[in-house]
């Protein structure tokens, strides 16, 4: 009696909710569709006249956008080849100042004048004024001649130079190119614009443009001074290029059909574009937009010389134009890219057409489809009477079955018999439902067993790096008070790294008994990768200084070592010093490392400035300048790896240079241990709970005095 009454109403209950569900779908589908068509011809007028104007202003938009895009792409494009050039001029002068800051350490290395049999081949030649006095300046010269290597080797890697040079204040020139069968007898480079150019402005230079003598294209020259050992410009180094892939990014750049762009200078002169030209006398025929007669134009050229990046409207040859630019960083020119707004906007009034073609077949569409909606809405009324009284009366007796026949295997699977299958037969969703129930119960089994040796993987890669961790930290010096034996100096120094394992290492080291070696580091990336760096690297600068080598020799030899194989393309920022305890004689040296903090006695913590040379593994053959200070009684220095001030909070905030000369000073004069535990202190309440993301290093030495 219950299952019939359950029948019944399950059947009753289907009727006429369907029954419900269909007039009113029925009727709200007519109601809009008849609404739809209705807006639509009220519409349709207004729809054509916006397409258009929306088209055009859409088009402008995305082409103004695209536009701007490209110049500014094409811009850093042309920065980046113009980068290379400036930064091996800046290598070479560097190694020239270097050479006569350290004469000492150079052999006598002469370089030979030209030789016609070395026509088209790369190698260095010696020039000068035919007013040089060679022999009064021949020890210079040899000394000088050292930099022939550097010369080779910056151009065997730059294939944008056709000649690289140093120029001397004593009239002579020692340049690398391919042209030994091109050179006059005699040569001044003080006479020549490059190099006065770089003198009057004391730094770096670009020349103008100019059509290279060799027939190669346009040229360009950049130089910079290079000093002696007191300061003064002692010479000129520079390096020549052609500007063969400027121009080609600049020609090749093709926007549309109409579309060009070209190179301004900083005097307002069109100076790489598809329309230059060469006069007779070998000079670039150059447009002077600043004084054009187009205001638009001088408008625009007014905007790129000062510097700026935009995009304007201009009419040219009676034409609207886009003209958008963004200027250079290395060098003070500006790249315009241009196109004709005809072209932009031209597919909006096709785009217009086609909407009022779209609109008449949509209102036929809507007139069809609403025929065809009543028409099925009779049929679909009919049907529903028949066919769900029919349908809801067999579900009815069959639903309660299925139902307790699944929620008995349910019931067993919960109990744990994940063994147990339900077999329902019933063709509808209660099967597929005990379909996927048996299928859970499956998949629950598999996911345990798997679970299972996942965990314990994970509980023996945890262990391999808990060991991991512990030999790295076996490895830097951690029993503190280090040296309680020597009273002139106190040291502590702690790291945490982000990781089980980190890249960051610091080490300190007696070389003999009265030089202390203390080093801060810190390995590209972190995990087992820079962990492995990190020995390496700790191993190489540990023996190499105690050789006895300087720190500025222990860093040009460790470099070209880890620079061999080095695939992974890592490398370590790294400070080394050394401390003469007799004195407090501090010589450094720093290889792109944060630079530490000194505090004097009876004074704040300040920063020791000094120029950081290139990272250590990063290019081989690097020079690295040695610095030197004189410690005090009561003095302090402060070493650390970019954690410490790369630290953020949960509002993803650097905790910065500043607030680690704040915390610095507000802790001095501590005990060197709980000087480090109160800056990590600040850090932590500073992140607010946020994950380390880099690893933490910190030393700090504290010179007594003997």
């Amino acid at each position: 009696m219950k299952k019939s009454s359950i029948r019944k109403k399950l059947s009753s209950l289907t009727v006429r909710i369907s029954l419900i569900a269909v007039v009113v779908i029925g009727a709200v589908a007519v109601a809009g569709l008849l609404i739809l068509r209705e807006n639509t011809v009220n519409i349709s007028g207004e729809l054509g006249d916006m397409a258009a104007g929306d088209s055009q202003r859409a088009l402008e938009d995305r082409m103004t956008a695209a536009l701007t895009t490209l110049a500014e792409n094409m811009a850093s494009l042309s920065d980046s080849k113009l980068l290379v050039i400036q930064n091996s001029v800046e290598m070479i002068a560097e190694g020239a100042s270097e050479i006569l800051r350290s004469p000492n350490a150079f052999l006598p290395n002469p370089v030979p004048p030209p030789d016609a049999t070395n026509k088209d081949v790369m190698t260095a030649q010696f020039l000068a004024a035919e007013v040089t006095d060679i022999a009064a300046i021949a020890g210079d010269t040899a000394l000088m001649g050292n930099i022939q290597g550097l010369l080779l080797n910056i151009i065997g890697n730059n294939v944008s130079a056709t000649s690289n040079y140093i120029g001397s204040e004593h009239g002579y020139i020692i340049i690398v190119d391919e042209a030994s069968d091109k050179k006059t007898e005699f040569f001044d480079p003080r006479e020549r614009p490059w190099y006065i150019q770089a003198v009057q402005n004391n730094g770096l230079t670009w020349s103008d443009v100019f059509v290279d003598a060799y027939g190669r294209g346009l040229g360009i020259t950049c130089a910079k001074p290079y000093y002696d050992r007191n300061g003064r410009i002692a010479g000129v180094a520079g390096v020549g290029t052609i500007l063969t892939e400027l121009t080609e990014i600049v020609i090749g750049t093709r926007v549309g059909e109409t579309g060009y762009a070209f190179m301004l200078n900083e005097a307002g002169q069109i100076i790489i574009s598809e329309d230059m030209e060469i006069d007779t006398d070998g000079n670039i025929v150059r447009e002077d937009l600043l004084n054009s007669d187009n205001a638009g134009l001088a408008a625009a050229a007014r905007n790129m010389t000062a510097g700026k990046s935009g995009i304007e409207r201009v009419h040219i040859d009676g034409r609207e134009h886009f003209i958008a630019y963004a200027a250079l960083e290395t060098i003070p020119w500006s790249l315009a890219t241009v196109i004709e707004v005809s072209e932009a906007v031209a597919p909006a009034t096709e785009i217009g057409g086609r909407i009022i073609d779209m609109k008449n077949t949509a209102l036929g569409d809507i007139n069809l489809i609403i025929i065809t909606v009543i028409i099925a809405f009779a049929v679909i009324v009919a049907l529903t009477v028949l066919l769900v009284g029919y349908s809801s009366r067999r579900f009815a007796g069959t639903l309660t079955e299925p139902i307790t026949a699944l929620q008995a295997g349910v019931s067993q699977i919960a109990g744990g018999n994940l063994e147990h299958v339900i077999a329902i037969q019933s063709g509808d969703e209660i099967e597929e439902l005990g379909a996927s129930v048996n299928k859970m119960a499956l998949d629950l089994k598999e996911y345990i067993t798997n679970l299972t040796a996942v965990t314990a993987e994970k509980e023996r890669i945890g262990a391999e790096l808990d060991v991991a961790t512990k030999i790295q930290s076996s490895m830097l010096p951690c029993i503190f008070p280090a040296f309680p034996d020597r009273a002139e100096f106190d040291i502590y120094a702690s790291m945490q790294p982000a990781k089980e394992v980190g890249g960051d290492f610091y080490d300190f080291f007696l070389i003999d008994e009265n030089t202390l070696a203390v080093v801060m580091a810190d390995v590209s990336g972190k995990g087992v990768p820079a962990a492995l760096f990190m020995v390496i690297a700790k191993t190489l600068i540990k023996n190499n200084a105690q050789y006895g080598k300087s720190p500025k020799e222990v860093f040009e030899t460790v470099n070209n070592l880890l620079c061999e194989n080095n695939e992974a393309s890592m490398f370590v920022t790294v400070i080394l010093g050394y401390l003469d305890i007799p004195s407090g004689r501090f010589t450094y040296v720093n290889a792109g490392h944060n630079p530490p903090l000194l505090k004097k006695a009876g004074e704040p913590f300040e920063w020791l400035k000094s120029q950081a040379g290139f990272v250590l593994a990063g290019m081989e053959d690097m020079f690295y300048k040695q610095h030197e200070i004189t410690l005090s009684s009561g003095d302090e220095l402060f070493l650390y790896t970019d954690g410490v001030t790369e630290a953020v909070n949960r509002e993803n905030n650097l905790f910065g240079d500043p607030k680690l000369l704040e915390v610095a000073n507000g802790h001095a004069g501590l005990p060197l241990k709980e000087f480090t535990v109160s800056i990590k202190r600040e850090i932590d309440r500073f992140a607010e709970g946020a994950e380390q993301a880099d690893d933490i290093t910190m030393l700090a030495l504290r010179y007594k005095g003997v």
